[in-house]
């Protein structure tokens, strides 16, 4: 059991760190393509036009009914109104962009972890320092540092990440599409999907 104490000590030990490899981490990321990064930004913006559809004035349906008109529908299941719709809406905010052969549509956080695994582009590591349209799964029972085991809860796109805090775009955060803010290295971060933003550019 994790004492009050012990979750401090925590708590500023991967604070530490996050600072850390931001300061030194931005040195490493290097240059990058205007086509990714152009290619990056759209997704992010796509992902901005849906901020405010929420559960509470229905608004969210028609993410629904954008994902179910995907064919053919992963693994044939049509999902219903009253469903988790986070993956769902990356979903179909990749597969709206010019990135759609890229991402993988899923309405499960952890079947869409599966498929990055299998395709080499999953980063199994908190401390990553993700960049632009690069998505970030989380595992909600997950605390002690190091641990990146847990089932996956919830996923986002990230919009930029400013300083040691990483700003993500989501569906389905509080019923609503909106923002969060998370530090580099939370022991809740799950991990990371890396579509490949860089052979998309080169093959554009």
């Amino acid at each position: 059991m994790i004492t009050s104490k012990k979750r401090k000590i925590l708590l500023l030990t991967f604070f530490i760190i996050a600072a850390i490899i931001v300061v030194f981490g931005k040195h490493l990321t290097g240059w990058m393509h205007p086509d990714e990064k152009a290619l990056r930004e759209e997704v992010v913006t796509i992902a901005e036009q849906y901020l405010g559809c929420s559960e509470a004035d229905g608004s969210h349906e028609s993410i629904i009914d954008a994902y179910n008109r995907i064919s053919p529908i992963p693994r044939g299941y049509k999902m219903q109104y009253e469903d988790s719709w986070c993956a769902a809406f990356v979903t179909v905010v990749g597969t709206g962009s010019s990135m759609a052969d890229w991402f993988y549509p899923e309405c499960s956080c952890q079947e869409m972890i599966y498929l990055f695994q299998n395709s080499g582009e999953w980063v199994e590591n908190d401390w990553y320092i993700p960049q632009t349209g690069d998505l970030i799964f989380y595992a909600w029972d997950e605390w002690p540092l190091g641990e990146c085991t847990g089932w996956a809860d919830h996923v986002g796109i990230v919009v930029d990440v400013y300083g040691p805090i990483i700003k993500v775009i989501e569906g389905n955060k509080d019923d609503a599409v909106a923002c969060r803010y998370i530090p580099i290295g939370h022991p809740q971060i799950r991990g990371y999907g890396l579509p490949d933003y860089h052979k998309a550019a080169a093959c554009s």
